[in-house]
């Protein structure tokens, strides 16, 4: 109930956000539903309830409905799936997250049911993709890992790139930065061979942000700037969204160009309030707190910080919630509220380590040593410089491990090339006695030869 409420509300926010919308679409596909039937029919129903949510939360799930209704009414049986998915886009969307789980998974059921593997894929993608907004991985890789398995089994190339992209924003999101760009390029390379232009950009613009992640920032801004040129002209305004966020993130954090990051920032906040993406606003919002940090207008970065946190928590977006706090964390560090920084930065660890979100835990380590330092708590200090050094000997062994694999590499790379250099010199040597046997066995034949030759002529 508490899901279906939250739905409601955030579907009437979007209301107020398009009350100035065009409804010709709207009354155009009303048109036409009236003298169409069977799949025709179901799939306007389907786009008019897409319409529909723009303007009237009611109107929208009324639509589905009827579009359920009439399915089942005509027996196409297959068209339940679909209609459950849209539904799910929708609430995934608005970032109710429980009722989308709810409608995906009826939509998994129906598809199966029906052998409809492609759209199938494409719910479980959906699936995975709610369960990591929610912070729950594991399940999300489950998922991820059965659209891969169907897409391949049934050679469904698309969504064999689809599986390899989501799962890669898994890793990803964990810090392994490795096997998301594995991942990435593995679907960079599907899309390429399928020219699908729009995710061969969006994949471009996640191995951007990995390329960013190991500090190659010029590589990752080409990117991402190659990406935003498809989006803009395909009016791809979900990924344009993401892609100018991302472009303030690099601008802000990698060169201090303030100005360019926050006109980045607001064309992405923009972007999102229109569509009503609730999660890409929560990380905005707090993206542009960080930007009034830093100049120390701290009333208005606490009040997007705030606004961040809110929308995270509405929607149970763990990693937004995270993030937030963290922020906060860091802001109160910042005015010298030691012990309030330390509260917000507590609650960011609890929920780091429940949903194994590690990038957090050197970052929280080295604010509250700051903090403890500030307000001459010792002992504290002593705790958390423990963990400080702790991260330290860990890094100098994975350090040393690294250095041992290397010089093994290189030894066994040596021994390799001197067995190499033996080899080639034996089959050097056994060419040359090659050689010599098939002079030798050449001279043996013409002497048989003649031998049997003087034989013949001594008979005669």
């Amino acid at each position: 109930m508490k899901a279906k409420i939250t739905f409601v509300i955030l579907l009437i926010f979007r209301f107020h956000l398009y009350a100035d919308v065009d409804i010709a679409k709207i009354d155009s596909l009303t048109r036409l539903i009236d003298v169409q039937i069977g799949r025709e029919r179901v799939e306007t129903l389907i786009h008019l309830s897409e319409a529909y949510n723009e303007v009237s939360m009611a109107k929208s799930l009324e639509t589905f409905n009827q579009a359920i209704d009439y399915a089942e009414q005509e027996g196409v049986e297959n068209m339940k799936g679909i209609i459950f998915l849209s539904m799910g886009n929708t609430a995934s969307l608005s970032g109710d997250f429980p009722l989308a789980l709810d409608y995906l998974k009826k939509s998994a059921a129906a598809l199966e049911k029906t052998q409809n593997f492609l759209v199938l894929c494409k719910a479980n993608i959906r699936i995975g993709l709610v369960y990591k907004n929610m912070a729950e991985f594991d399940k999300a890789i489950e998922h991820f890992n059965l659209a891969s398995k169907i897409a391949q089994t049934h050679k469904l190339d698309d969504q064999q790139a689809a599986s390899a992209t989501s799962l890669a924003t898994v890793y990803f999101s964990m810090g392994d930065f490795s096997n998301a760009a594995e991942s990435y390029l593995e679907a960079m390379r599907i899309y390429k061979a399928i020219n699908d232009s729009v995710m061969y950009a969006v994949t471009t613009m996640n191995v951007g942000l990995v390329y960013w992640q190991w500090n190659k920032s010029d590589l990752a801004l080409k990117m991402l700037l190659e990406a935003k040129e498809v989006f803009e002209r395909k009016e791809q305004y979900a990924n344009l969204g993401r892609t100018l966020n991302n472009l303030g993130k690099i601008y802000y954090q990698d060169f201090n160009d303030t100005v360019r990051a926050l006109d980045y920032y607001q064309q992405s906040l923009d972007l999102r309030e229109k569509t009503g993406n609730q999660l890409g606003m929560a990380i905005v919002l707090a993206n542009i707190g960080n930007i009034h940090r830093d100049k120390k207008q701290f009333d208005l970065a606490f009040s997007f910080y705030e606004r961040s946190l809110h929308i995270s928590k509405v929607i149970g977006y763990k990693e937004g919630i995270a993030l937030a706090k963290y922020y906060l964390g860091v802001a109160n560090n910042k005015i010298g509220n030691y012990k309030e920084s330390n509260r917000y930065l507590d609650s960011c660890y609890r929920l780091a380590n429940e949903y194994g979100l590690s990038a957090y835990f050197s970052l929280i380590n080295e604010t509250k040593l700051i903090n403890y330092a500030a307000l001459n708590n010792f002992d504290a200090f002593m705790v958390e410089y423990k963990i400080f050094t702790a991260a330290g000997d860990s890094i100098k062994k994975e350090l040393a491990e690294m250095e041992f694999v290397v010089s093994e590499t290189k030894r066994n790379a040596h021994d390799a090339k001197t067995a190499l250099e033996k080899a080639n010199e034996k089959i050097a040597v056994q060419k040359v006695q090659l050689n010599w046997y098939r002079v030798f066995l050449s001279v043996l034949l013409i002497a048989a030869v003649f031998l049997a030759y003087r034989k013949y002529i001594f008979k005669r």
